[in-house]
């Protein structure tokens, strides 16, 4: 059997939702059907998704675009793709600018994750184009949940049933399934997000400085590192709230670290279907967080959903698992099993299916 030529292209390998959903799809893939080439817009930083997938035998190669919109890396890109006879182009984030002229011209088909609510995935005039492949059917949309589904389906015009639904992927061979959280008399609430304003942690600071006066031996550890860091320490201090608020910056074991939390929290003003939720509830973490993007779709039962901006609104959810052993066990079991189905290996089958669909 002639094994497929597929191309993953994704601007970096640095912390996030579409980075490491990358990564664990191109570690898994069927290395006796599929020819992989991984390949990044711009230089190496050396970030453990990056090692991670060397080490595996993977290779990556680099492109080494600088900031802005960048003619060399059409051409790099172009090259890269021609060496490797790829039968299909995989892309994520804006990665697709560069890469659909090749696919156009060599009449390949181009299939794109959508990691965000469409309006907010990427710049316009990556949209236009987006719209464009979609509408002939050049490139493939891939929705990370059933409402982004609807969402793309509304905004770019097109039918549902020419949109490929595959939810983001949780590795559960990282997590212990006979997890207990382990409490030294306080609740840790934990949140695992960039510090940029899509994540809204000033509502989550003003929302736990009146968690912290009802229940003063909690505390709230934000993982992640940003553009608003010191921002939200000021913030803190000012809500008075500095010695039971964490800054961790970038984590490289969160499972360890979601394993001896207690509750977890995001409070983003827009999602698409994010990893670290997927990954609370692999440990058995019970879930609070905005009715945004996909969220409705994975949290059902096994958490809370709160309205977008609501302080009191989040705040109360927290002090209500906060209370509640019971319940936060019973929503984490739920999440727990919940999650299952979204394991790495079965996510991987099913983007297997699509690329051999659409590599004919």
């Amino acid at each position: 059997m002639q094994k497929i030529n597929l191309s993953i292209v994704i601007p970096s390998l640095d912390t996030g939702g579409a980075e490491s959903m990358a990564y664990q799809l191109a570690k898994k893939i069927d290395k006796d059907i599929f020819n992989l080439n991984f390949i990044c817009l711009y230089s190496s930083n050396g970030t453990p998704f990056e090692k991670e997938l060397i080490n595996s035998g993977v290779n990556i190669t680099h492109l080494n675009k600088k900031l802005g919109f960048s003619l060399i890396t059409f051409l790099r890109l172009w090259k890269q793709l021609k060496i490797h006879h790829s039968n299909l182009v995989h892309t994520h984030l804006g990665a697709c600018l560069y890469a659909f002229p090749w696919t156009l011209f060599h009449n390949k088909k181009l299939v794109h994750t959508v990691h965000n609510v469409p309006l907010k995935e990427l710049p316009f005039l990556h949209r236009i184009i987006l719209k464009i492949l979609y509408r002939s059917k050049k490139a493939i949309p891939i929705a990370i949940s059933d409402t982004i589904q609807r969402q793309i389906s509304t905004y770019y015009q097109l039918k549902t049933e020419n949109i490929q639904v595959v939810y983001n992927p949780v590795n559960m061979d990282l997590f212990i399934p006979s997890k207990t959280t382990v409490n030294n008399g306080g609740i840790k609430f934990i949140c695992v997000a960039r510090l940029v304003n899509q994540k809204n942690h000033f509502t989550l600071l003003k929302a736990f400085s009146v968690v912290n006066k009802k229940i003063p031996t909690s505390t709230l550890l934000l993982a992640g590192d940003g553009e608003l860091m010191e921002e939200l320490k000021k913030a803190a201090i000012k809500l008075n709230i500095s010695k039971h608020v964490v800054f961790l910056g970038n984590v490289e074991n969160i499972p360890m670290l979601l394993q001896t939390s207690d509750i977890f929290v995001l409070s983003s003003i827009y999602e698409g279907l994010p990893m670290t939720i997927l990954e609370a509830m692999g440990a058995k973490l019970p879930v609070i967080a905005t009715r945004v993007g996909g969220l409705p779709d994975i949290v059902k039962g096994n958490g809370i959903l709160v309205e977008p901006n609501d302080s009191d609104g989040l705040a109360s959810a927290m002090i209500q698992l906060a209370e509640d052993k019971n319940l936060r066990q019973k929503m984490g079991c739920l999440g727990f099993e919940m999650s299952k189905k979204y394991d790495i290996s079965i996510i991987a089958n099913q983007y297997e299916a699509i690329y051999k669909k659409f590599s004919l």
